[in-house]
């Protein structure tokens, strides 16, 4: 499904690939709808479960 993208993307590639803003990411985030990782001071989200998230939704 996402095949042109890498295996783990930021806030920034989140938000591209969902087409919605920073505040909407952030929501999701933190009500565990996709499961984020906090590391290095910025967001980083497995391709995986952005997928899961996709073909869920």
């Amino acid at each position: 499904m996402l095949d042109n993208i890498p295996d783990t993307l930021t806030l920034k590639e989140l938000q591209t690939v969902l087409q919605i803003g920073k505040n909407t990411a952030l929501k999701l985030v933190h009500e565990d709808v996709i499961p984020g990782h906090w590391v290095g001071g910025k967001w980083l989200f497995v391709k995986e479960d952005i997928e899961e998230y996709i073909c869920n939704r």
